[in-house]
């Protein structure tokens, strides 16, 4: 039986910010009405259950710490160069939100929106919000929901957008996941990315339009290794984003396992082309449990491939004007040995 329940969690701009709980008998989810933000992951055990991915006790910390921690990230997810592109022949200039280039949305991204919400009987969660046509410069009128929902151990998330007009969307969860708790830091929990390439980026941590294998590098996670094995290592890669900050080309919809200490797993599925890997490199921040810093957590985005409407051979995150589509995410959590 899946569970329900709301209440007040902060006021943010003199509104109301309430906090969902979304509870079956193997997991607890906790998720804000502004940014459809994920503020906590429990897995379910005799003594309460363990927090797993990080947050904050407020809504200005989410919005001060610059993380995107736990949202829902849109119009599209990563970079765009120059904060530009062009569709059917028009250009869109969009808001520069990290130097000249625009990232995850722009300055007032759907990390930073009221969402409003609806419960069905079945124990779904939807939170949906109107785009204007224009907002953060992308063209068309978009309307989207986001649908959260337990299925035994699973964390589902259901993104459905329709615009009145050609765009872009491409929307992610930003959930920085902590298997060891927050203290425990990431380098130790072992990683599998199931893909055979990656994505290069140049200084701003936009690609520069390769695919590259991993094989022979430092982002080879075809079998489980620790985050920290490799991160150190000398490439310029890595010095760029002074660890990982990297889109991985999936080879299907299983994008990622990883694994904690304590035995405590998460299985990432996706029907996007990419998985983003972020190793927390500029985490700095006071967190629901205390200091959170350094690659304190990571993050796991599927994604379509950054700047992919200026780079040919990219899939373009396209959303035909009058057509719904739909993009998944599922967590399947476990524990080792149970």
């Amino acid at each position: 039986m899946i569970t329900i329940q709301k209440e007040l969690y902060d006021t943010y701009k003199g509104r109301e910010v309430h906090l969902y709980t979304l509870s079956n008998d193997f997991l607890s989810v906790g998720i804000m009405d502004f940014g459809a933000s994920v503020q906590y992951i429990k897995l379910l055990t005799p003594d309460g259950g363990k927090d797993i991915c990080e947050g904050f006790r407020s809504v200005e910390e989410y919005v001060s710490c610059g993380m995107y921690c736990g949202a829902t990230v849109g119009r599209t997810a990563n970079r765009i160069r120059g904060a530009r592109f062009s569709l059917d022949g028009t250009e869109y200039r969009l808001s520069k939100n990290q130097g000249e280039n625009h990232h995850h949305g722009g300055t007032e991204g759907f990390d930073k929106k009221f969402y409003s919400v609806s419960c069905s009987e079945d124990g779904k969660l939807s939170m949906s919000l109107v785009s204007p046509d224009g907002d953060e410069g992308y063209p068309g009128e978009l309307r989207m929901s986001v649908q959260f929902s337990l299925e035994g151990r699973s964390l589902k998330i259901l993104y459905t957008g329709i615009s009145s007009k050609d765009t872009l969307w491409a929307p992610t969860s930003h959930i920085y996941f902590c298997l060891d708790g927050e203290k425990g830091g990431i380098l130790d929990t072992v990683l599998t990315l199931y893909a055979d390439s990656f994505t290069p980026c140049d200084s701003e941590s936009i690609p520069t339009g390769e695919i590259r294998p991993v094989s022979g590098t430092p982002f080879d996670f075809t079998s489980p290794k620790p985050i920290g094995l490799d991160i150190e290592k000398e490439c310029r890669q890595l010095e760029y984003a002074k660890g990982y900050d990297h889109n991985f080309v999936l080879k299907g919809s299983h994008a990622a396992t990883a694994e904690g200490k304590d035995g405590i797993c998460v299985d990432v599925y996706t029907d996007m082309p990419g998985v983003h890997f972020y190793s927390g490199n500029y985490i700095d921040a006071e967190g629901k449990y205390g200091r959170i810093g350094f690659r304190s957590g990571f993050a796991l985005e599927p994604q379509f491939f950054p700047n992919a409407v200026n780079v040919e051979g990219f899939r373009t995150p396209l959303l035909p004007a009058g057509l719904p589509l739909t993009h998944c995410i599922r967590y399947d959590f476990s524990v080792k040995g149970e």
